[in-house]
């Protein structure tokens, strides 16, 4: 047995890879799995606490995921959405479909009870039947913040409400320097992590940043899948929000981000040698394969991800 792995996650960016490890759980070798989920872009809406990475992840372990999407249940209906919309002077920017916005409800009530998020998402996946356990990144509440021209706005609002374009000067994590990481995603981390593709500054920063985690990737083994095919991200924000705090937005940039505790590094098959070159004088392994999870590829290149370690 090659020991736990750990599998840090971001959202959408993630989600084909996680289905896909999780599929293919039995030929890993590792003796036990677990997903950890960033909270930063966690936010209070209409009153209800959403966690979309957290949710995504849930989905699609319990194959529910609307993959069309990358992100809510499939065949999930908006009419509570609707209805909400149609009072006026609301907030009505991010779509919760109605069973999705049953889970929020739920989350909600149980944290207003004293519950700690990894309980109710634990408590959650057993409900709709998650494959495996997601691990909230920390119990504490932290917020990803993008400094615009608009001034500081919420990554969803930044996101999901502007669509990206507004120009991104910086980006803060509040609640960082206070929050703990959960000890259960630092245990499950503690011999084989493997980094999905994910928005680097966004999604991945916020878990690693968290205090046990960067001492516990130091004694790892950690291999990373590049979020990037050339220089156009999987999903997402990843290069305005690289950008946002002078990185380039390439392969490069994200393994010399990670590269303290980096051990192999994943590109895509086309990527240019020039980079590749670049991360291994980082010291850190660069593997070529397809990365682009194609209909049909799954499980071809989850096999092959998986070799790697």
């Amino acid at each position: 047995m090659k020991g736990k792995l750990g599998v840090v996650c971001g959202g959408s960016g993630s989600s084909k890879f996680v289905r896909a490890i999780s599929q293919h759980s039995l030929d890993t070798g590792f003796s036990k799995l677990g997903f950890i989920a960033n909270v930063a872009d966690d936010f209070w809406y209409h009153g209800l606490f959403v966690c979309p990475d957290v949710d995504i992840l849930t989905y699609a372990l319990s194959k529910e995921l609307d993959d069309s999407k990358g992100w809510g249940l499939k065949n999930d209906q908006f009419l509570g959405h609707q209805r909400v919309s149609g009072f006026g002077k609301s907030p009505d920017w991010f779509n919760l479909g109605d069973r999705d916005l049953a889970l929020s409800l739920r989350r909600t009530e149980l944290l207003g009870k004293g519950w700690r998020l990894s309980a109710i998402t634990d408590y959650l996946g057993e409900a709709v039947k998650t494959a495996f356990r997601v691990m909230p990144a920390s119990n504490d509440f932290l917020q990803t913040f993008v400094r615009t021209i608009q001034g500081l706005m919420h990554l969803q609002e930044y996101w999901v409400k502007n669509r990206g374009d507004l120009l991104a000067n910086d980006l803060e994590y509040m609640g960082l320097s206070s929050a703990t990481a959960n000890l259960d995603a630092v245990e499950a981390c503690s011999d084989n992590v493997m980094i999905c593709p994910a928005n680097p500054v966004s999604s991945i920063l916020p878990i690693v940043k968290l205090k046990g985690f960067a001492n516990t990737l130091s004694k790892a083994r950690v291999l990373a899948i590049s979020p990037f095919v050339g220089d156009i991200p999987f999903s997402g924000p990843a290069a305005k929000l690289m950008k946002a705090l002078g990185l380039e937005a390439n392969s490069f940039s994200v393994a010399k981000l990670y590269s303290d505790w980096l051990d192999v590094f994943v590109v895509d098959s086309k990527e240019i040698s020039t980079n590749v070159k670049k991360i291994e004088d980082l010291g850190v392994e660069c593997r070529k394969m397809n990365i682009r999870m194609d209909p049909g590829s799954e499980d071809e290149i989850a096999k092959e991800i998986i070799t790697a370690f």
